[in-house]
């Protein structure tokens, strides 16, 4: 009778042993598996190394200057605040590109950057001169610019390309005047060698004015 009661008490002992062994084969399940997946997972992104942008406006500070890259942007991209400078590079636009400041801000779209819908300037300047600080828009590609009832310029960094202004094909054929750097003055176009093409709209005493030039 002694004997079976000490065998039973090793069994009861024996048990718990057993269940941890067995706890211990178990393969693993739940959570931690799908975070190494995910952690495996390839980056999403076009051919070009962009992805889809989730941001669409862009506040500027006085003298920042910011660079935005590998985006590619499916909705309409707003530029607001003065004497800034925002560098798109490699980067798409399906949609316009408005940039809203009144003074200086310059919105670069070096070659890589593709922009198929137009670059909109919307301020409420009226009056200014040729020396006021305008907004821009800078690139060696040929842009379609909107610049209605208010001031704006575009520069072009390749004079063998063209800019489209308010509907109007701006190229080195309509260019009446060169900027001599060195005199800081615009004198006639006489064939001398440029390397930009500059379309600037503004007003002076009411009287609105379209200016082609190159430097």
């Amino acid at each position: 009778m002694k004997r079976l009661l000490a065998l039973c008490l090793i069994l009861v002992m024996l048990m718990p042993l057993t269940a941890c062994g067995s706890g211990d084969t178990q393969p693993q399940t739940g959570s931690d598996s799908g975070n190494q997946q995910q952690e495996q997972a390839p980056e999403t992104g076009d051919e070009n190394g962009r992805s889809k942008a989730t941001e669409f406006t862009f506040e500027l500070a006085a003298e920042e200057e910011r660079i935005v890259e590998n985006l590619i942007f499916d909705e309409d991209v707003t530029i607001s605040g003065d004497f800034g400078i925002i560098t798109f590079d490699n980067c798409e636009f399906n949609g316009d590109i408005i940039n809203t400041a009144e003074q200086f801000t310059r919105v670069i779209l070096p070659d890589g950057t593709s922009v198929k819908g137009n670059c909109v300037f919307k301020n409420t300047v009226k009056e200014a001169s040729m020396d006021y600080p305008m907004p821009k828009f800078i690139s060696p590609n040929t842009l379609n610019i909107v610049c209605e009832d208010c001031i704006g310029s575009c520069i072009l960094e390749n004079t063998e390309n063209s800019i489209t202004f308010n509907g109007e094909t701006c190229s080195m054929a309509d260019v009446e005047f060169f900027y001599d750097a060195g005199t800081n003055e615009l004198v006639p176009y006489e064939g001398q060698e440029a390397s930009v093409l500059f379309v600037g709209q503004w007003w002076e005493n009411g009287e609105k004015l379209l200016q082609i030039f190159c430097e």
